[in-house]
């Protein structure tokens, strides 16, 4: 647990264009004994992407049930207290969705109000990342009006990659919330910009734009990014069209990323993938490549080695 609470020591790292620098890091909770590093959002990001699911067992539900009721009694010490002894074996991102639906199935014995109230308290006074998190799952069903006096919080917080997740499901549901989320993935960089990019809808031909050459840069691995990348820069559609060299050469880079399977799956989820590998080899035939096109060919032809036409067309290339 840090000293002072962490919305102060975000704020106090805020440029005067109020954003992070790209750089910044959490500093490390002086508690933590483990000798173990994560980057800022890699915990989550993990989870997301390298496990699944678990329901709580009997004595972390116990716990969550109580936390809320401590909560609903106004008795915010407890309630943290409770929070953070749950956190001790589950992190936030684990439950946080619990809480919320919690919150609106019971909506008729649950003030919300009482949920907000008490998420903000720890949002802002808050000196352990797992509670700041549980206070912004707190508000995933607050209503933009809601949030009028909280709006710049919780925008300072999501540039920060270990919180952006649980901002944006805040931030989705406010006018412009599309837009906001697209300037936080341009400004964050690493973990936060994986998340944003689940989260970002390709509304404007900028965005779609966006991810056709910026999708699989995020700081971490480009694959995390991949599928995001493919399918929200329509690239399956442009290369049906006449591709200029610098638009082949971002699907090219996009194409690696998802066919390296190592971290998430990738091209194994593209809808066709067989098609759309053709597509690419085809247009392939127009552009002058360098070595990392080469490098894609012959990655398909040794996957796709028994697939006449895919094998073909790789060896016309190559």
């Amino acid at each position: 647990m840090y000293e002072r609470p962490i919305l102060a020591i975000i704020r106090e790292n805020l440029g005067s264009d109020g954003r992070l620098p790209r750089d910044f890091t959490m500093p490390k909770d002086p508690d933590d004994e483990s000798g173990l590093y994560f980057a800022d959002g890699a915990q989550d990001g993990i989870t997301y992407f390298h496990t699944q699911p678990v329901k709580l067992n009997d004595e972390e539900a116990g716990l969550l049930v109580d936390a809320l009721n401590a909560m609903l009694d106004g008795h915010s010490d407890i309630a943290d207290e409770l929070f953070l002894k749950l956190t001790k074996t589950r992190r936030a991102f684990e439950f946080g969705g619990v809480l919320s639906d919690i919150i609106e199935e019971q909506a008729n014995s649950i003030n919300p109000i009482h949920a907000y109230t008490y998420g903000m308290h720890l949002v802002t006074m808050a000196k352990d990342k797992e509670l700041v998190k549980i206070g912004l799952a707190l508000h995933y069903t607050a209503t933009e009006d809601k949030l009028k006096n909280f709006k710049q919080i919780i925008t300072d917080l999501a540039y920060c990659n270990e919180f952006t997740w649980f901002c944006l499901p805040i931030i989705e549901k406010w006018d412009g919330g599309n837009d906001l989320i697209f300037e936080i993935a341009r400004h964050v960089y690493g973990w936060g910009r994986v998340h944003a990019c689940v989260f970002l809808e390709p509304e404007t031909r900028e965005i779609r734009r966006w991810f056709l050459t910026e999708g699989v840069d995020n700081g971490v691995m480009p694959p995390y990014t991949a599928l995001e990348a493919w399918n929200k820069s329509d690239a399956a559609s442009l290369l049906d069209g006449h591709l200029r060299q610098e638009d082949f050469t971002c699907i090219s880079r996009i194409m690696a990323a998802l066919l390296d399977e190592g971290p998430c799956r990738g091209i194994s989820l593209v809808e066709n993938p067989e098609s759309a590998i053709c597509k690419f080899l085809n247009q392939a035939r127009n552009f002058k490549l360098n070595a990392d096109d080469y490098e894609v060919i012959k990655t398909i032809e040794e996957r796709w080695d028994r697939d006449n036409l895919i094998a073909s067309l790789c060896e016309d290339l190559i």
